[in-house]
């Protein structure tokens, strides 16, 4: 798609799917004319993927109860300009601390949270991240609105905060997605909910510097599937019907993955489970809370669940206290990572990518041989894709005659095992028929 001297393939899903070997070992790549072509793995690092977020703590403070109809909601602090140089001070009949539990006398419908002063420039925060002593279940929904004075508010998308005890694993939401613009002070108002958490503090994630993502990440999205049957760690017939499950097609390098929900309001506590191999014993990844909740044409969903493993089966257990929605009618929104070939522009076009080897073969170089200097040619790098599939008609004829062979192999192993036996026992007959005496 466009020319180099050295040319980007991106890997697609179907390789992994169609590669025998564990890390691709199996692949090779020729030209035209069936002759090799030199290329190595470009295999994108950590920093690539995705920032490392930088933490900073939020003050928080209670809201005053709520105004009168057509009231000003008054602020608990008071903004000291001084200069350039912006000062909060909490007034003295603000509600009681922030670490007290809420009672019939302090009892307030939301927070407001100091996310700090910001550089000029400098990224703005992306999530707020709550944190409660308790209760051990709740479930709260909350609106949203950011200011840089305190006077003047702009909305924002809202959203849900939960908590879960299942089986001794908490499964918790405590994330508050910001607005992309969001001002320095964010006033968060519970609009509904039982047994409000008992905030003691938050902080704030800001996308931290990071180099250039060269290599975007995959995404698809995968229907439920049922899980085969006598798989291992295979549920029993009661648990049955509260588990989803998917299959990648493939052992992906997973990034995050989101549970596509039908129209109306879900909230589904589930236990996140994952393996590469249906033989293979499941194992717990995590556990959260995906939601979708609709508020007339206001739509609110639950941020997506990192997940970064190798992983080809997804299994989402259900707590036992809620039904998952019809597998027919939710989809897992999958990001996946995944590698990309450099090989270098030689012979003759079109080229072709063979994978599926039963035997690992000599394919990739190291890339500092193919590339000495990427970082250089990364810039000017070509571009190529994947075309359609087929397959190789001789290989197919070679898999068939070993598969043939390995049938007939303990066959005629056997058989060759009945053979040494009997002309042993014929020695041995001989043998003691030549040793016997005349007349015995």
């Amino acid at each position: 798609e466009q020319p180099g001297a050295f040319v980007r393939l991106p890997l697609t899903p179907q390789v992994y799917a169609h590669s025998q070997q564990r890390g691709l070992a199996d692949l090779q790549l020729q030209d035209a004319k069936g002759e090799r072509v030199p290329f190595a793995f470009l295999t994108p690092s950590a920093q690539e993927v995705q920032a490392q977020d930088q933490w900073q703590a939020a003050t928080l403070y209670r809201l005053p109860p709520r105004p009168a109809a057509g009231g000003t909601w008054a602020a608990p602090v008071d903004v000291v300009v001084e200069g350039g140089r912006i000062t909060v001070h909490q007034r003295a009949t603000t509600a009681a601390p922030t670490n007290t539990a809420p009672t019939s006398a302090n009892a307030s419908p939301g927070w407001l949270f100091d996310l700090g002063e910001r550089a000029k420039d400098s990224p703005a925060p992306a999530r707020l991240q709550l944190q409660w002593s308790g209760p051990a279940e709740f479930s709260a929904s909350y609106t949203l609105q950011h200011s840089s004075d305190l006077k003047s508010w702009r909305e924002a998308s809202g959203g849900s905060v939960m908590a879960l005890a299942s089986s001794g694993v908490a499964l918790t939401q405590p994330d508050v997605l910001l607005p992309a613009d969001v001002q320095r002070f964010v006033r968060l108002v519970w609009t509904s909910g039982t047994g409000l958490p008992q905030l003691g503090g938050a902080r704030a994630a800001t996308p931290g510097a990071r180099s250039v993502v060269h290599e975007a990440p995959h995404a698809f999205n995968v229907a439920a599937s049922e899980e085969p049957a006598g798989s291992h760690n295979a549920l029993s017939a009661q648990d049955k019907p509260r588990a989803l499950h998917f299959d990648l097609g493939a052992v992906l390098p997973l990034l995050q993955i989101d549970l596509q929900m039908a129209a109306g309001t879900r909230v589904l506590p589930v236990q996140v489970q994952v393996r590469e191999r249906s033989d293979a014993p499941w194992q717990n990844a995590a556990g959260t809370v995906f939601y979708r909740t609709e508020r007339g044409s206001d739509v609110q969903r639950s941020p997506p669940l990192t997940l970064r493993r190798d992983v080809r089966y997804v299994r989402l257990l259900a707590d036992a206290r809620t039904a998952p929605p019809p597998a027919d009618s939710v989809k897992l929104s999958v990001r996946a990572q995944l590698g990309s070939l450099v090989f270098a522009a030689q012979g003759q076009p079109p080229y072709v990518l063979l994978v599926g080897a039963s035997q690992p073969v000599p394919g990739a170089l190291p890339l500092a041989t193919l590339v000495p200097d990427l970082a250089q040619e990364r810039p000017r790098l070509g571009r190529a894709t994947l075309g359609t599939w087929s397959e190789v008609s001789e290989a197919v004829a070679q898999a068939k005659t070993e598969a043939q062979r390995a049938l007939w192999r303990p066959a005629a192993l056997w058989a060759l095992l009945v053979a040494g036996v009997a002309g042993l026992a014929l020695m041995v007959w001989r043998l003691a028929r030549g040793g016997a005496k005349p007349g015995a």
